[in-house]
């Protein structure tokens, strides 16, 4: 059961916001979603969030990661168990 990514960060609704999918045996089980604000004056923020598959809708996994190895971890947990 070989777990897939994509290999670049693809841009998402807005300029904050980059996601990679994440599949298993060529299944979309999910994705993870990269988080960077910038604002003036400041350092970037960056966060992850994990989002699993539900039918045609993709929900968000507990909350916002710090990095995005926990957030994969999420997706590929989430993804096995169902």
């Amino acid at each position: 059961m070989p777990i897939y990514l994509d290999d670049e960060w693809h841009a998402f609704l807005s300029d904050e916001t980059r996601v990679k999918r994440v599949y298993r045996d060529e299944v979309l089980i999910g994705r993870v979603r990269r988080w960077q604000v910038s604002e003036p004056g400041e350092l970037t923020r960056e966060w992850y969030t994990a989002e699993r598959c539900e039918g045609s809708l993709l929900v968000q996994i507990e909350g916002k990661q710090p990095d995005f190895e926990e957030a994969l971890q999420r997706v590929v947990f989430y993804g096995v168990a169902h």
